[in-house]
Order: structure tokens, then sequence, then C-alpha cells
């Protein structure tokens, strides 16, 4: 690997903050802080932690005109050829719409799930989206997995139940039914949200990849219909009853606003927490897409693949969670999975395995 040193001080940032996105939310999360009612509650704010997630994203189309500018006054040959500002600058704007609504809902869900299970088991059965990215492939775009793409899956789901038990056999070992069902119940919504995810992606690759946006406007777009639209969607969320566990706010509904600002106003952990994760999602999308840009795709679907190991390393050191070897088999299983699916050395070692025969 001959990477200078722009290069790795990008992968560095790009794994740094990929961990960070998901670590800040859990640890506000974990956060205790007087709301409206003036009761201490742990921080359980789901939708607004979404809508903050969309605002990081519009920072990419802040960066993105920025440089279009700077590029400009330079000359426009340097502003069609630079890797972050060439390709297609007239499109219709509401091809990011709906892509940016399913990463909406399937982010509402994981944040409500990250409430209720490990950050390290979150992180992890993420990768269910190979799964279902696969599945859709073949109705959209008649794409039919070959044997190794198919043995991938599979080691895939057997990674993810392998983690699912782990952390069902985790709260058996307290005696805690009650426990033991919410964990269960933010895995399933861990997995079902990646069906959304998954979907997004097909989007993306469909309307989007084929018009040659730039990729730091594209993210931008989708980061200001998802932040209006999931703006739109707090009000009847403020006033829909759930109680816990789904929700642990002072009105017992789905979100209430007013509760969370005054929860970041009243405990400057919060507060710090949410700047970062805001900040960490801009710079983690715009080193994806340069990582992406100066090496390969699949170097960031490994790269990203990494943030596991260290959201895992600080839930079991700061976030109370014990360490499972089932949860470490799934994982490795998963590693491997997403290594055979997204063709990770497997050519290579087939080649070596079976050298082509030379003709005499």
């Amino acid at each position: 690997m001959n990477w200078t040193v722009y290069q790795a001080v990008i992968i560095l940032v790009f794994v740094v903050t990929g961990s960070l996105n998901t670590l800040c939310v859990k640890f506000a999360d974990l956060q205790e802080s007087k709301g409206s009612d003036g009761e201490l509650r742990h921080y359980n704010h789901p939708f607004l932690q979404s809508n903050q997630m969309f605002f990081g994203m519009i920072l990419n189309l802040l960066v993105f005109k920025i440089l279009y500018c700077v590029f400009k006054k330079e000359s426009e040959e340097k502003l069609e050829e630079h890797k972050l500002t060439k390709g297609n600058r007239e499109f219709n704007v509401l091809i990011f719409w709906l892509p940016a609504l399913c990463d909406m809902v399937a982010t509402s869900t994981i944040y409500i799930a990250l409430n209720l299970t490990y950050a390290s088991s979150y992180q992890m059965l993420r990768g269910a989206v190979i799964i279902f990215t696969a599945l859709l492939s073949y109705p959209c775009f008649g794409r039919v997995p070959n044997w190794r793409e198919i043995f991938g899956i599979f080691l895939v789901i057997a990674g993810l139940s392998a983690v699912g038990v782990s952390d069902y056999l985790d709260k058996q070992e307290s005696d805690d039914a009650k426990a033991t069902l919410v964990i269960v119940i933010g895995d399933v919504m861990v997995v079902a949200a990646q069906f959304l995810t998954a979907t997004q992606v097909i989007l993306e690759e469909k309307f989007v990849v084929a018009k040659e946006v730039p990729p730091l406007q594209a993210v931008g777009w989708e980061g200001i219909f998802g932040f209006f639209s999931s703006a739109l969607l707090l009000v009847p969320l403020c006033f829909i009853y759930v109680g816990e566990p789904f929700s642990n706010n002072s009105s017992g509904t789905m979100e209430d606003v007013v509760d969370g600002f005054l929860q970041m106003y009243n405990n400057w952990k919060i507060l710090v927490a949410t700047i970062v994760t805001v900040f960490s999602i801009a710079v983690y999308n715009f080193c994806g897409v340069t990582v992406s840009k100066e090496l390969t795709s699949t170097t960031r679907k490994v790269l990203d693949s990494l943030r596991v190991v260290i959201i895992w390393i600080v839930s079991l050191t700061l976030f109370g969670q014990k360490f499972q070897y089932i949860q470490f088999i799934g994982f490795i299983i998963l590693l491997l999975g997403m290594g055979f699916y997204n063709d990770l050395g497997c050519t290579k070692m087939k080649q070596k395995m079976f050298p082509p025969k030379q003709e005499e």
C-alpha cells in the first residue's frame, strides 16, 4: 500500500469520524439531564438526532460551493478537472428527495434502536444492508449474484445471527426478561432499517449516479431534503404517545423537541456530543468521497468495517458492555462475508490456487 501522506491522513480521519458518529450518539443517549418536567431522564431523542445528522450533511454542500467559487476564480479548466467538483451540475434536485426520505426513516429507526441495544451490535448488524441490496438489485437492475456473492450473503446472515444471539445471552445472564426483550427489539429494528438503507443505495445508483452528480453536491442535497422533511415530521411526532421503551422524554411522545433542547441546555455533555456528531458526519462524508476518489470504493468499504473494532473496544471499556465470545465469532464471520461479497482478495486468491493455463 503506497499511500501518500495526504491519503493516509484522509483514511485516519475517515475511520475516526465514522466511529465518532455512533459513539457520540450513544454517549448522548446515556447522559441524564433535566427536561421540561424538571425530572432527570436519559437523553432519548432519535428523531431530533436524525434531523441534526442531515444538518451535518448540508455542510458538504457548503464545502462544494466554496471549492466551486475558489476553482472557478483560478480557471474553468481546474473546475472541470478537480475530483471534488467535476461532474454534471445540470440536474433536477428532486432526484435526491426519495433517497433522502429513505435515509430519514432508516436513520430515525436505528437511532431508536441505539437506545435499546449496544453500540457495537448496532454497528455490526448494519452489515445486513448487503443482503437487502443484493435482493433489490435483481428486480431493479437484473443483477443475479454469483456463487461468491451468495456465499458472502450466507456468511453475513450467519454472522448477524451470532451477534443477535450474543446480545440475548448477555442479557439472559442478568435474569432481566424485560431488558432481554428490549435488546432483541433493538437488534431487530437495526436489521429492518437496513432494508430502507438498501433502497436508498439502489435509488442513488439508479437516479443519482447515472446523472454523474459531484458526490459532495449529492450528499449536500440529500441533507437539505432530509433536514426539511424530518423537521416537518417532528411536528406530528410531538403529539403521538408511545411510552417506554421507545420514548423516555417528558411527554412520553415519539419526540419532544422542546424537551430535547432543554436537556442539551441543562447538560453540556449532551450539547458537546451533538456538535461533535454534526461536524463528524460532515467530515466523514467528505473523507468517504475522497477515499473513493483517491483509492477505490472497495477500500472505503474495508476501512468502514474497521469502525466496528473501535466502537466495540469503546463499548467494552466505557459503556459497560460485557465481552461475549459469540459476538467476537459473529464479527469475524461478518467480516468474511463482507470480504467475499465485495470480492476483497477473493479473485487474487482464486488465481493463486487455480492459475490460468498458459498456451504452449
